[in-house]
């Protein structure tokens, strides 16, 4: 750390800020992961600015908002502080990397791109060769006998497939851009297909726009019910609920499933 607690730019540390304001205030680190939600090693990582320890930069400035405004700190430039001390530097020092970081957090209005002629295009092939191995299948049966067996692999294929099928299914499923955004003050869990919390368990309030991108498969928890807005690879739903709820995400739609939380991931 640079004399006096301050950065090369002259401004203050941002791990120094927020611990001169957590002592000032008299509050442990326990009681601050009570109140902020977000875990403890995460909160010492920050007052060290320890960064490495932390997860991806996007959830480090989630942090500092969520850590700051309970310190009474100006939350969202300590998180505008890290950006261009910690990133922008990394960017212009690696031109090759902005195109992921653009892909992983788009601005409010930009849409993903669209996925729908490949996913039509690979439906087309799979009912064609449905199709193909039926009537060779059929080719060879007589009687009655032939009949079942047509009326059986009809049946299969109207019915939506078997078990079997619905593994496959799920297991094609690809990986698909996500978007969070708040219409009230909500508590949220955003979980990604590893397991990772992609928000954990942050305070949102309206207007906030969370946005990721690169997961097969999301969890959204609303540990207090509420009101928000998902946007799924090109499918937008408003979800409402006034308890605690869990949602599942992914390429094929939105979905309730029972709650999972509170504890995040």
């Amino acid at each position: 750390m640079s004399p006096a607690g301050r950065d090369r730019s002259g401004g203050p540390e941002i791990g120094q800020s927020l611990k001169d304001a957590r002592r000032r205030v008299g509050m442990e680190i326990k009681e601050a992961e009570e109140r902020t939600k977000i875990r403890a090693r995460y909160l010492r990582a920050l007052e060290a600015e320890d960064w490495e320890a932390l997860p991806a930069p996007a959830y480090v400035r989630g942090f500092l908002r969520t850590y700051g405004q309970m310190l009474g700190l100006d939350g969202e430039m300590l998180a505008d502080q890290f950006r261009r001390r910690h990133e922008e530097p990394t960017a212009a020092a690696n031109p090759a990397a902005e195109p992921l970081l653009q892909n992983r957090r788009r601005s409010p209005g930009s849409r993903p791109p669209s996925r729908g002629p490949l996913i039509a295009a690979i439906a087309i092939g799979i009912l064609a060769l449905l199709v193909l191995l039926w009537v060779l299948g059929s080719g060879g049966d007589d009687g009655d006998e032939g009949n079942s067996a047509r009326t059986a692999k009809m049946g299969k294929k109207q019915g939506g497939g078997g078990g079997k099928e619905r593994e496959k299914d799920k297991g094609g499923l690809e990986p698909v851009d996500i978007s969070v955004e708040p219409l009230t003050s909500v508590q949220v869990c955003l979980v990604g297909g590893s397991d990772d919390a992609l928000l954990d368990s942050q305070i949102l309030s309206e207007g906030d726009l969370e946005q990721f991108g690169g997961e097969k498969k999301y969890r959204l928890d609303l540990a207090s019910g509420g009101d928000v807005r998902l946007q799924v690879g090109e499918d937008s739903e408003r979800l409402s609920s006034e308890e605690a709820v869990s949602y599942e995400a992914d390429s094929e739609g939105v979905r309730a499933v029972d709650y999972a939380g509170p504890d995040c991931p």
